[in-house]
């Protein structure tokens, strides 16, 4: 379980390297979703599942965030894809404090190694400034109990510098 929290967290958390796709499925047809962050900067997002909390001065800023199935399901693969641009490089140091609950039972509140998380999706630290583009997939077990899911991250440079916050709910 602790290892399906952390690839997924990792998948969202790549979000300080992260993303893509630009539009959602309704009914059958593609619709762009323009979404304000609370970055300031407009950006797309296409899960209802996920939510940027990051602050301008963040040193991500997402332009597009995907994930599919939305919501994720229990025995599937999940596809996470990120876009954005990432103001400073984030070198060894980084981590991510991140808190998941399955309704109001808390599962983890754990400190995660931002380089050896992100090695797990065949990326290295540093992690140059610059566009970010990652796509990942990752297995939910169907072992997971049903119910309400919250995911909450927070990622920090080696220097204590905010890289990017993700909130994450959903229902498996």
């Amino acid at each position: 379980m602790a290892r399906l929290l952390a690839l997924l967290t990792l998948a969202v958390l790549s979000l300080s390297t992260l993303a893509s796709a630009l539009s959602i499925n309704v009914r059958g047809r593609s619709v762009p979703l323009l979404v304000q962050g609370n970055t300031g900067s407009p950006f797309l997002i296409t899960s209802e599942s996920i939510h940027d909390c990051g602050q301008p001065t963040d040193l991500f800023h997402p332009t597009s965030i995907d994930i599919n199935p939305d919501p994720p399901r229990r025995g599937e693969e999940l596809v996470v894809d990120v876009k954005g641009t990432l103001d400073e490089t984030v070198a060894a140091g980084a981590y991510a404090d991140v808190t998941v609950k399955l309704g109001l039972i808390k599962l983890l509140d754990t400190r995660l190694n931002l380089c050896d998380e992100i090695t797990k999706i065949d990326r290295e630290c540093p992690i140059e400034k610059g566009p970010v583009d990652i796509n990942t997939t990752v297995k939910i077990p169907g072992e997971l109990p049903p119910g309400y899911y919250k995911v909450h991250l927070q990622a920090y440079n080696y220097d204590d510098k905010p890289i990017a916050c993700i909130d994450a709910g959903f229902r498996l």
